[in-house]
């Protein structure tokens, strides 16, 4: 069974003009489960808005499920989700552990659980020796493997990531790519990556999903996405 399943959805937002656009339209798809689904498209083409309808930030009209059970009946702090954006934000006056922790105080962790997860994920992505460090003397890069420590150190079902590798340099946004890929894999749980970079895509997904206007192009796996002659793809590809 698909971990993720949307039948019909579809999203209206208001724009700087107040008029209503249409951000996803009519969309019908599964997500792999267990799987990285990667989405890729043009800006405003439907990929953040597509994240926000599972998170439960946006209002979106059709069906969203979850091995079958409708999100809207599940409450946002218990669809066991995890979610880490562009925006690297942490809190600057707490340290390293602090921060990698919080998720886990918020859930009512046991304390030495909880201890247990932060050293481990800190000691997995090599930022174990920064624990006791305030965050706001980190480098951008260590602060974003910070962040994803915070998205990866609870025992979610799913795993979103929004253009996380956006902000940095390629050197270091290819290393956090590839982390989170490494990471997810050991994991086996599924994970939905959206990004705008071609590259890091074929590099981290089982499946490529193509947005474009709010629509669903197709699904590919990464070799049949560059040996698509779909328009978009071969844009996207140029591009």
């Amino acid at each position: 069974m698909e971990k993720i399943n949307l039948e019909h959805v579809s999203v209206y937002l208001q724009n700087t003009k107040e008029n209503i656009v249409t951000a996803i339209d009519d969309v019908t798809f599964s997500f792999a489960a267990n799987k990285i689904n990667v989405i890729v498209g043009y800006s405003g083409s439907g990929k953040t808005t597509l994240l926000k309808c599972l998170t439960g930030s946006l209002v979106y009209e059709g069906k969203i499920t979850f091995d079958g059970v409708d999100i809207q009946t599940i409450p946002v702090q218990k669809r066991k989700l995890s979610y880490m954006d562009q925006s690297i934000t942490l809190y600057p006056n707490a340290n390293v552990y602090e921060n990698i922790l919080f998720p886990l105080k918020a859930a009512k962790m046991d304390h030495d659980e909880a201890d247990q997860r932060v050293k481990d994920i800190a000691a997995k992505l090599g930022i174990d020796f920064l624990l006791t460090r305030k965050t706001k003397y980190l480098s951008l890069g260590q602060a974003a493997r910070v962040c994803l420590a915070k998205a990866l150190v609870k025992d979610s079902e799913i795993y979103l990531f929004d253009e996380i590798s956006k902000n940095l340099d390629a050197t270091k946004g290819k290393e956090i790519c590839n982390l989170t890929r490494d990471m997810l894999k050991e994991k086996q749980k599924t994970g939905i990556y959206v990004t705008h970079d071609i590259n890091e895509a074929t590099s981290i997904a089982d499946y490529i999903y193509i947005l474009n206007e709010g629509k669903l192009v197709g699904i590919y796996t990464p070799k049949e996405f560059v040996m698509s002659n779909e328009k978009v793809v071969k844009s996207l590809l140029a591009s």
